[in-house]
């Protein structure tokens, strides 16, 4: 999950889709694989459409606080 999370506060921070997939691979330039749920992210950030936007950030947040009040975020 932590990839994921990584793109969505990256991007609701102001920074684009591409920075957070170079950070994520840092000097070797070869993202580790991140997982279906982060490339659907990937696609919807990338989307045309704001709400699309929108919508795929939300949740991810969203599921951020919830693990955050669970105490599962790892």
């Amino acid at each position: 999950m932590w990839q994921r999370g990584f793109v969505a506060t990256t991007v609701a921070l102001g920074d684009g889709v591409d920075d957070a997939l170079a950070a994520i691979a840092g000097d070797g330039g070869r993202a580790p694989d991140l997982g279906a749920a982060t490339l659907e992210l990937v696609d919807r950030l990338r989307a045309p459409q704001r709400a699309t936007r929108a919508t795929g950030l939300a949740t991810v947040v969203r599921d951020i606080v919830v693990a955050l009040d669970e105490g599962t975020l790892r």
